[in-house]
């Protein structure tokens, strides 16, 4: 009985309408691997392209904001510079406004990494300061445009980012006067005045040379290197005359 089973079962596995099975199954389980890959394949595309869009109205949205305000700048405009449709801009960061609060935070956040970077260094403050400078200036010549950005919020902030302005650039306000009252109490600096207000005049000379440096460049004859060692010996002339 056994015996006439096996080979009934082995005349089934052998016949035509068997390999017909056999070949079907294949076929569907290759068309589901190949499905599934394909889906695996077309996440990552969409993360990737996600990323990239997101990226590019980013980019795009910092370099407009910079070179004129937040109500000149239009979606329209954004999506057109960064090339991708103006409904991803509302899909990504939810509109301008937010859009607009997102590349403040950025470029914030690039001071702040800096700051962490300054302070980990086994400097004099007066050489951490310098170097906090020299780093700003490099900055602003690889992207002058985006110093613009976060200035124009210091002179006329929007009022609905007025948290940013506390929040944010506060503390790079905070920073540079942590960084001069530590030279006061070395006594890398003698002077009488606040570390506060040296701060603020510290970055009133930081903030004019930025604000101008085009002009500064061809009244002065500076090339694009030079220019950086006028605001450093600008810093220093001012400083010295805090240790007299």
């Amino acid at each position: 009985m056994m015996n006439e089973n096996h080979l009934q079962n082995d005349s089934m596995l052998n016949s035509p309408s068997a390999d017909k099975v056999l070949e079907t199954a294949t076929a569907s389980s290759a068309d589901k691997i190949l499905r599934t890959a394909t889906v695996c394949n077309s996440d990552k595309d969409i993360e990737t392209a996600t990323a990239s869009s997101a990226d590019k109205i980013l980019q795009a949205a910092t370099k407009l904001f910079a070179q004129d305000n937040f109500s000149a700048v239009s979606i329209k405009q954004i999506a057109a510079a960064s090339g991708v449709n103006s409904a991803l801009i509302s899909y990504y960061f939810g509109g301008k406004k937010n859009l607009y609060q997102e590349v403040l935070y950025t470029e914030a956040d690039k001071f702040l990494k800096l700051q962490e970077k300054i302070k980990a260094r086994t400097e004099s403050p007066l050489s951490k300061l310098r170097s906090y400078v020299e780093s700003i200036a490099e900055m602003q010549l690889q992207h002058p445009y985006k110093m613009h950005l976060i200035y124009r919020e210091l002179l006329s902030p929007q009022p609905m980012f007025e948290n940013y302005v506390k929040n944010r650039l506060y503390k790079v306000h905070q920073f540079m006067a942590e960084l001069v009252n530590e030279a006061i109490a070395c006594g890398e600096i003698v002077t009488a005045i606040k570390p506060t207000h040296v701060a603020f005049t510290l970055e009133g000379i930081i903030m004019f040379f930025f604000l101008t440096q085009g002009q500064i460049r061809q009244i002065g004859n500076f090339d694009q290197r030079s220019e950086t060692n006028y605001l450093m010996e600008a810093l220093d002339s001012y400083l010295a005359s805090l240790r007299k």
